[in-house]
């Protein structure tokens, strides 16, 4: 957990100074140290929180925020080597039901706060915020939700099987109006 706080600290003080690689790689150790110890420590698994932190800085922040979430989100959905398929469905599961719907209302928001305007940044900033909320909420829809790997061949992949829970977020018009607005 300390080498967890470590990163993130580095990344809150030092991550918009610091050349995008590094920026990268620190984000990459994070998910993967959120991974592997989210079990072991209970601070693994409000990672969601202390990274919306990241959001409601600035566009700098907001960029490497949106970054960390996507990352975490692709890294909890993929097996890690060294641990068995079991342990990683228990992991997946356990990150689906505790920050992934969390991880997706925050897409949602920055969408939102880009498209009416109140979000400040620059153009490059907010066509970059833009690209990365799109694809943290894609990976988010993605996300193997019932713990079956789809054959790319298969004719379901137009099919998005989300937990019920999210069931009043999706059925919202405003949701899917702000995929076509944006």
């Amino acid at each position: 957990a300390d080498m967890r706080n470590w990163v993130l600290g580095y990344l809150a003080n030092s991550g918009p100074k610091v050349a995008p690689f590094v920026t990268s790689s620190l984000v990459q150790l994070l998910c993967k140290i959120t991974k592997m110890g989210w079990f072991d420590d209970p601070c693994h698994q409000k990672v969601t929180e202390e990274v919306s932190q990241f959001l409601h800085a600035s566009s700098k922040h907001c960029i490497i925020g949106l970054s960390l979430l996507a990352q975490l989100v692709q890294e909890m959905n993929l097996p890690a080597q060294g641990r068995s398929l079991t342990q990683h469905r228990k992991t997946a599961s356990s990150f689906r039901d505790l920050a992934l719907l969390q991880i997706f209302q925050l897409s949602l928001t920055t969408l939102r706060q880009l498209h009416t305007g109140s979000f400040s940044a620059d153009d490059a900033d907010t066509l970059k915020l833009r690209e990365l909320s799109l694809q943290l909420a894609l990976l988010c829809l993605s996300y193997d939700f019932i713990g079956t790997t789809l054959d790319e061949a298969s004719e379901e992949l137009g099919t998005i099987q989300v937990p019920s829970s999210w069931r009043g977020l999706m059925e919202e018009p405003a949701t899917m109006q702000l995929f076509w607005d944006v």
